[in-house]
């Protein structure tokens, strides 16, 4: 199993090029291909998520620490939900290796990035783009959501959780499509879904989006009724994306650029 544990800067590549495992050589597919600030590395369609053994608990006293961290989120979110969410930690273009670990490790490293040296978790996620046969929705996250409020998205997207019991397995069509009858309310026969085509690594919190392409046969207004009839509040508007707009909202500053190398693509 590949533990990773630091990362090393050697000239003249960024911080973030290489990735050091737990004997300390480098993991040579990351080299020059996933650098930069919000770095994308172009995924294999065939590219599959492999489970290994969970990583070591913390110690008595960063279990503490996180603890209190859990508690203060909750105090704030008391919707929070200590669920069972995947970490990566091993990536190429045709696999991702990673472990199940607990949500609240995971809130806690994201609230305290100093913590990534011992809790050495890359969180998993799912994020899509749909396409109607109008355009492409986008979605404004919600001014209060924990993380990345007021910015433009392509939903669905989530955290790659553990949604069966006795099922450790990742089936990323099952997720992503989760994610879409969660936050858009559309359910599972009203889309397809395609390959995974690149993945996407958030800054400071090491967020890894795995971005999906979708399609509907649904026109933007039956989407958007169904998702107002859901009740999510994760967005606060939907929009429509035409392909006369497309150019104008890739160079919007406020979307986030997952979405804006899956809109990119298409």
């Amino acid at each position: 199993m590949t533990v990773i544990l630091a990362i090393k800067r050697v000239q003249p590549y960024s911080e973030d090029v290489f990735l050091y495992n737990s004997e300390n050589s480098i993991i040579a597919p990351m080299i020059a291909r996933f650098s930069g600030q919000w770095p994308i590395l172009p995924l294999s369609p065939t590219c599959r998520v492999v489970v290994r053994d969970s990583l070591s608990r913390p110690s008595a006293e960063r279990e503490a620490e996180i603890n209190q961290l859990w508690e203060d989120a909750q105090q704030k979110s008391p919707a929070l939900f200590n669920g069972c969410v995947f970490s990566a930690d091993k990536i190429t273009a045709t696999e991702i290796q990673g472990h199940w670990t607990e949500y609240r490790f995971v809130l806690a490293q994201m609230k305290k990035p100093s913590l990534f040296p011992i809790l050495k978790l890359q969180p998993l996620a799912v994020i899509g783009l749909v396409k109607t046969p109008d355009g492409y929705i986008l979605g404004r996250r919600h001014p209060s959501s924990l993380y990345q409020g007021n910015f433009w998205q392509s939903p669905p997207a989530g955290s790659i959780e553990r949604r069966h019991d006795g099922n450790t397995q990742v089936d990323l069509a099952e997720q992503i499509l989760a994610e879409a009858e969660e936050e858009l309310g559309l359910p599972a026969h009203s889309l397809t879904v395609g390959n995974p085509s690149l993945i996407a690594r958030h800054p400071g919190t090491r967020i890894l989006d795995i971005g999906i392409q979708l399609e509907t046969s649904l026109s933007f207004a039956e989407v958007k009724a169904k998702w107002q009839a859901s009740g999510n509040t994760e967005y606060d508007q939907l929009v429509l994306v035409t392909k006369a707009e497309r150019e104008s909202w890739l160079n919007r500053d406020d979307l986030l650029p997952t979405s804006r190398a899956l809109l990119q693509a298409v």
